[in-house]
């Protein structure tokens, strides 16, 4: 048996050993990171939230069919120009470029694109947004949890036409999945997983659904009966009350019974309950979802981390009270109401340096807060961020962190990186986000003004920074450079000197930049990934600051994981791939 584990914990974990991938998974991994921190948060380092959107399975205001519906025919309008023969095409981010055409007809194209166009970053391209957006589509609605990788490469122009017409013939139709690489049996299944969601509108398509009675307003003639993903499209196709559009509103539009009909019904009927359909739809989707160009490698599946350290939370930096502060944020799931988590460290300078004397700091978390998306959602996963702010003596400075939780009931968990703890890189060069400026408090309506601290025992002979954005007005990703100099008219704080620049470049919503300093003897150091979301934001005030040589609390310089106690017949292996330990 288990010793005394939650019963949430102990379910969740019996259930994570099949999931070798998140084994792969080593602190810091910048892109996966920030894909697991969307998929499974719904938002931006900077708190704007693109799940909020979509759930729970909202309508689009003033129309009679929901988000998840819009955003799911874009995914297969931007894998429709792939071509399977030479590997071009797939989803690639093109539908940017191509709403223009019939074949994107209506606005809820537009809608969607706008709903999209924020969240791009650096290491989450636009058509990994729009694969992720179908995974919450599908999941809000009460679809299955489908598996999605990153990594997608984006188009920067248009595509060539792919969507079939409504007015195809039926070899037609199949001739163009076949293109794609779909056989006909996922082309039947896509065409019924695509349409348990949404429906046909007028103005839109007037051919298909006619004008009521106001010629002015919208109307939606929904596939099936509900709004949420279920085998309803399926079951009233063959049990002869469909409503479905593409089926009975005008005989020369019925592609939908040209698709279905296909086989004699076979795959339709292989589909008709809602377990056979939710698992066809999870494996059919997962094709569509990777059918990129060929020489574009996605990464692993995305997992669930259960203790998870976003880097984008991670700083060293000088506060707004002229103190050198440290801060980070561990998101640890199903954690019972009397946990309490705290975080070590060990110093980088003195007679403690990484921890070699014993000594540890620590302090308990300063503040918490739930997270979530339609998938940890649809995963019954209960997500919670513990924030740190601790006070950093510069001349002791930070090496090291790891973090220890007390689920309040005698279980204790060592959260340390795998035995490596997380270690600070460097302390530098460091980004100053209350003495940066972002766009719109500057006179330039495209400048960001951004303040670095340089470590005043390091005279460098370049401070730069690299700026990168990709949710820009024209869908281009955008990247520059610009050089710091000295601001002799800041004066210096904490053994930090302050070197300032201005970026002039319109990189968009979501600007990312990486500082960097270079000494005179050619040695660089790079303070990486920073968000210009969070330019001016404050830190919560610091915790108090304890100190500790007891060897009871784990991470010893990475050495002094606690033993895991586990009872016969469960698997250790799934702690050491995890990089947790219990006692």
């Amino acid at each position: 048996m288990l010793l005394n584990l939650p019963a949430s914990l102990v379910s969740y974990l019996l259930l994570t050993i099949a999931s070798v991938r998140a084994a792969d998974y080593h602190w810091p991994s910048l892109q996966y990171d920030a894909l697991e921190d969307f998929l499974y948060e719904g938002q931006r380092p900077d708190g704007s939230n693109m799940a909020q959107l979509v759930t729970p399975c909202k309508l689009r205001g003033g129309v009679n069919t929901t988000v998840a519906a819009e955003w799911v025919r874009l995914v297969y309008h931007d894998i429709a120009s792939h071509n399977v023969a030479d590997g071009t095409g797939g989803l690639d981010g093109s539908i940017f470029f191509e709403t223009d055409r019939v074949e994107n007809n209506g606005p809820g194209m537009n809608n969607t694109l706008s709903d999209f166009s924020g969240f791009p970053s650096k290491y989450i391209t636009r058509a990994d947004i729009i694969a992720i957006a179908t995974v919450w589509a599908v999941a809000t609605c009460g679809g299955p949890v489908i598996p999605v990788q990153g990594g997608r490469i984006d188009a920067n122009s248009a595509g060539p036409y792919g969507v079939p017409n409504a007015t195809d013939t039926q070899q037609s139709i199949v001739d163009t999945f076949t293109h794609q690489g779909f056989s006909t049996q996922e082309m039947i299944q896509l065409v019924a997983c695509g349409h348990t969601l949404g429906g046909v509108r007028y103005p839109d398509f007037p051919d298909i659904v006619p004008a009521g009675s106001n010629p002015s307003a919208t109307v939606v003639d929904s596939f099936d009966d509900t709004h949420t993903f279920d085998h309803n499209i399926v079951s009233a196709y063959l049990d002869g009350t469909t409503v479905d559009p593409l089926i009975v509103n005008n005989a020369s539009s019925a592609s939908d019974l040209l698709v279905f009909s296909i086989d004699g019904n076979a795959t339709m009927q292989s589909m008709n309950t809602a377990e056979s359909f939710a698992s066809t739809c999870s494996t059919v989707f997962t094709k569509m979802l990777n059918t990129v160009p060929s020489g574009v490698q996605l990464t692993d599946t995305i997992d669930l981390l259960p203790v998870k350290v976003s880097t984008s939370s991670v700083q060293l930096t000088i506060g707004s009270n002229s103190q050198l502060q440290f801060q980070a944020a561990v998101r640890l799931q199903v954690p019972g109401s009397n946990t309490k988590v705290q975080m070590y460290w060990c110093d980088r300078y003195g007679s403690d340096a990484n921890c070699a004397s014993g000594l540890k700091r620590f302090a308990s978390s300063g503040s918490s807060s739930t997270v979530s998306s339609p998938v940890s959602e649809a995963m019954n996963a209960t997500l919670k961020k513990y924030q740190f702010v601790v006070p950093i003596d510069p001349s002791q400075s930070i090496s090291e962190f790891w973090f220890v939780v007390d689920y309040g009931n005698g279980t204790t968990l060592v959260a340390d990186n795998g035995g490596t703890n997380y270690v600070v890189d460097q302390d530098q060069v460091l980004w100053v986000p209350s003495m940066s400026q972002a766009k719109s408090v500057l006179t330039g309506a495209d400048a960001v003004f951004v303040t670095a601290a340089v470590k005043n025992t390091n005279t460098p002979s370049r401070v730069y920074m690299d700026c990168f954005g990709r949710a820009t007005t024209n869908y281009i990703a955008a990247n520059a450079t610009y050089d710091l100099q000295l601001n002799t008219s800041i004066p210096s704080v904490a053994g930090y000197n302050f070197y300032t620049g201005v970026a002039t470049f319109d990189f968009g919503a979501t600007m990312s930049f990486d500082l960097h300093s270079v000494a005179e003897n050619g040695t660089s150091y790079a303070d990486m990934y920073r968000q210009e979301g969070l330019i001016g934001v404050s830190l919560a005030p610091a915790s108090t600051v304890n100190t500790t040589k007891s060897s009871s609390v784990g991470g010893d310089s990475g050495a002094g994981i606690l033993a895991p106690r586990w009872g016969v017949g469960v698997g250790l292996g799934i702690l050491a791939v995890l990089g947790l330990s219990y006692s």
